[in-house]
C-alpha cells in the first residue's frame, strides 16, 4: 500500500475467531477490511472457524477468496477463544496483533480511534464507553465484577481487561500465554505490563451484533477462573526478573 497522510505508519494482524456465528460474520469482515484498508501501511485478517455447527467456516473461506489479505483458519473440534488467539498468533506476520470476535461486538467503526494509538506505548487497551447499554444488569455486574478482582490481584487501575487490547507481536511472543478461553486478554495484559511494557487505554463504543454471549457459559467461566488462578504465583516472577527483548 502507498503510505498517505492519513495512513497510520504500521502493521496489524486481525486475528477474528468465530464459533457459530453464520448470521453476522461476513458482513463483520468486510466491514473491517473497508475500515482498515484505507487506514493501515498494511494488514492481514486471519480468521477462524472454531469448530462451527453452521456455515460460519464456508461463509469465511468465500470472504477469503473475495478480498485480498485474508485467511482462514479451521479448528476441529472447537478449541477456545484463547486457543483460537494463540494459533493466530503464530501465525501472524505484522509488527502488531489484534483480536476481534467474530460477532462484532467492537464494531470496525471503533478501530480508528485504536489504531491511531500505535506507537505511543507497547499496548493499546480499548474499553467500552457505552458497556452498561449493550449489557444486561447480570453481564454488566460480572463485568465490571470481574476488573475489580483482576485490578485487585494485578495492582492496577484498568478500565477493562477484556477490550481486545492491540499489542507488539514480537513482545507477545515473548511470555507464556497458557489460557484457553476469555481469560487470555488478562493473561496476557498483566503478564507484559508486570514485564516493564507500556500502555495506553482508549474509550470507544461498544456494539453487540449479535443477542447472545458464550461468555458465560460453564467452560469459559472454569477458563477464566483457571487463568486467574495461574496468575496469582507468577505476578512476583513477571514484575521482578522478566525483562524483555525491545
Amino acid at each position: 500500500m502507498t503510505q498517505t497522510a492519513n495512513t497510520v505508519p504500521y502493521s496489524v494482524s486481525f486475528i477474528v475467531p468465530a464459533l457459530n456465528e453464520e448470521a453476522v460474520i461476513e458482513s463483520v469482515v468486510k466491514d473491517i477490511s473497508k475500515t482498515v484498508g484505507g487506514l493501515l501501511d498494511s494488514h492481514e485478517i486471519i480468521l477462524i472457524d472454531d469448530g462451527s455447527s453452521d456455515r460460519t467456516g464456508e461463509i469465511m473461506d468465500r470472504v477469503a477468496g473475495e478480498l485480498k489479505n485474508i485467511r482462514v483458519l479451521h479448528n476441529v473440534p472447537n478449541a477456545g477463544v484463547g486457543a483460537s488467539y494463540r494459533r493466530g498468533l503464530a501465525e501472524a506476520r505484522c509488527d502488531y496483533v489484534m483480536m476481534l470476535c467474530g460477532d462484532g461486538g467492537l464494531p470496525a467503526s471503533s478501530l480508528p480511534d485504536i489504531l491511531r494509538k500505535i506507537g505511543t506505548a507497547d499496548i493499546v487497551i480499548p474499553y467500552m464507553t457505552n458497556l452498561k447499554e449493550i449489557k444486561s444488569p447480570f453481564r454488566y455486574f460480572v463485568s465490571r465484577a470481574y476488573t475489580a478482582l483482576i485490578n485487585l490481584i494485578s495492582g492496577y487501575r484498568l478500565h477493562y481487561y477484556n477490550g481486545l487490547p492491540l499489542h507488539r507481536r514480537s513482545l507477545l511472543n515473548q511470555i507464556p500465554i497458557t489460557s484457553s478461553g476469555f481469560g487470555i486478554h488478562s493473561e496476557t495484559i498483566i503478564k507484559l505490563l508486570k514485564s516493564g511494557c507500556s500502555y495506553v487505554e482508549v474509550g470507544i463504543p461498544g456494539a453487540e451484533v449479535t443477542r447472545h454471549s458464550s461468555a458465560l457459559r460453564i467452560k469459559n467461566v472454569i477458563s477464566v477462573a483457571g487463568t486467574i488462578l495461574n496468575l496469582l504465583p507468577k505476578l512476583a516472577f513477571f514484575r521482578n526478573s522478566r525483562t524483555l527483548q525491545r
